[in-house]
């Protein structure tokens, strides 16, 4: 991704410094209103991670 700057994800997201960004990955939203047939989707929850770093 242009201007991936690691100090700032690292300070934005509260990540230890014991941590090292390294890949930042955008994921789009369906535009339902057309849709057409496609083939096997993997689900977002088999390869996207809601964890969070506590203050």
């Amino acid at each position: 991704m242009i201007g991936f700057d690691p100090a700032a994800v690292r300070e934005a997201l509260n990540i230890p410094d014991s941590y090292v960004p390294a890949l930042m990955m955008t994921i789009g939203k369906e535009d339902t209103s057309s849709q057409r047939p496609r083939g096997y989707r993997k689900p977002t929850g088999e390869f996207v991670s809601y964890n969070r770093f506590e203050l």
